[in-house]
């Protein structure tokens, strides 16, 4: 078969349409197209070479008459060897006979143990001017030459292949994308369920906290324990990842920590154990969580606090209009199963603030890539803390979200404030 009809153009067309419209997914569709190519050709090798960036090499992703040995394991770098250089060029070749020098590795071998033999054609796969693979095409069954109709006609059967692959990636995309959307909304939803929905009313305590989830949702949560009125306890947690994983290893966090509140733990002892119960799910999961549990026991008027990876509490002196910190030291929560944790006590008097915080804040980037940072932070709260809690912490809120404007936050926002009455 020398030259082709326009009927066997179009017979070779119509097949490859339906196949492609009948696949299941894109690894069918590469074998779908071999299939017609191999039976409009009568050839009895043939392949498809697909670029892959993380290699930056061809490789196969379909074959026919090709061990499988082969198959798993040829590579063709850009730019080597015929299919590397169609692939650079962008243009299809058609080869009589393969010279030494273009074979490659193998050399002599080539006619028999290589991917490719002569005569040849090779065929770029594109979109627009962008390869993103090869089809290659040898041995006729009758021993006849690939002429330069086979050629236009391969290129035409490659370029509705490859438009076809194309429009299949995107919408793959598009759909990994939705998917990504709707697996980040209930995330969300997840994590607004996790943290309390009215600020607790507390003898002596104006307390009030709030999260707001980034474009891509993080893992912050905060808490406040009131079941003691003697002793009430807050917690704010950041686990590492965005994603639904994220929010469900902070509802196991949340349901630790609400099972061990009633035990008379101080927080260091909270957190060793907090680690203990959560540190394989953490290892197999390859995440960890910063946090800071902090007690207010109200009889000595002083906080005790344990943090665990995570910024230590910003104590706001009203006598001395002046910021303390103090943190602790200890690891993240994951990282060793036997970590030991430790905790500070500080006594606090009327009018006093304790802002517990996620790096969301101190971490949040503005449109010229400078940081909010800690002094920043600072500076906010020290023009806001004449307010109530919840005044110091919208207008926490509200200036980092006015810092970073117009982008979107990279990370949660969360704050939580206490304000000693």
């Amino acid at each position: 078969m020398n030259e082709h009809s326009s009927t066997t153009s179009l017979e070779a067309v119509h097949s490859l349409s339906v196949a492609i419209a009948t696949a299941a997914d894109a690894g069918k569709i590469y074998d779908l197209i071999l299939d017609v190519v191999v039976k409009t050709l009568g050839v009895e090798r043939a392949s498809i070479m697909r670029y892959d960036p993380s290699i930056g090499a061809l490789r196969i992703v379909a074959a026919r008459g090709i061990s499988p040995e082969i198959v798993k394991n040829a590579l063709v770098k850009v730019g080597e060897g015929i299919s590397g250089k169609v692939f650079v060029s962008n243009e299809p070749l058609l080869i009589k006979e393969i010279k030494a020098e273009e074979a490659g590795p193998g050399k002599g071998q080539y006619r028999t143990k290589s991917l490719i033999s002569a005569p040849v054609t090779c065929f770029p796969m594109k979109v627009g001017k962008d390869a993103f693979g090869v089809i290659n095409v040898t041995d006729r069954s009758d021993g006849s030459p690939f002429t330069e109709s086979d050629l236009k006609l391969l290129t035409t059967l490659a370029n509705q292949a490859a438009a076809y692959l194309h429009i299949e990636q995107l919408m793959e995309e598009r759909q990994a994308n939705e998917r990504l959307k709707q697996q980040l909304e209930i995330a969300r939803q997840i994590q607004y369920r996790l943290v309390p929905v009215d600020s607790p009313k507390i003898e002596g305590l104006d307390v009030a906290g709030r999260l707001i989830t980034a474009e891509r949702v993080g893992g912050d949560y905060y808490d406040c324990f009131t079941n003691d009125p003697k002793k009430p306890s807050f917690v704010i947690a950041d686990v590492s990842g965005h994603s639904v994983g994220a929010a469900l290893i902070m509802a196991a966090f949340r349901s630790a920590m609400r099972a061990q509140r009633d035990w008379e733990f101080n927080s260091s002892e909270l957190m060793q154990k907090i680690n203990t119960i959560l540190f394989e799910d953490l290892f197999q999961a390859e995440q960890f969580i910063s946090a800071t549990y902090l007690q207010y026991i109200k009889s000595r008027q002083l906080i005790e606090y344990t943090s665990a990876g995570h910024p230590p509490p910003i104590v706001w002196r009203n006598a001395d209009a002046a910021f303390e910190e103090h943190g602790t030291g200890d690891p993240l929560l994951g990282i060793e199963p036997k970590a030991v944790f430790h905790q500070r006590q500080v006594v606090v008097s009327k009018g006093d603030v304790i802002v517990l915080y996620t790096d969301g804040i101190t971490e949040a980037v503005d449109k010229n890539g400078e940081r909010f940072g800690h002094d920043r932070l600072k500076e906010c709260l020290r023009d806001a803390v004449v307010g109530s809690a919840q005044q110091i912490v919208d207008v926490l809120v509200e200036t980092v979200q006015a810092f970073i404007d117009p982008l979107p936050a990279r990370d949660d926002i969360t704050a939580l404030v206490i304000k000693v009455g």
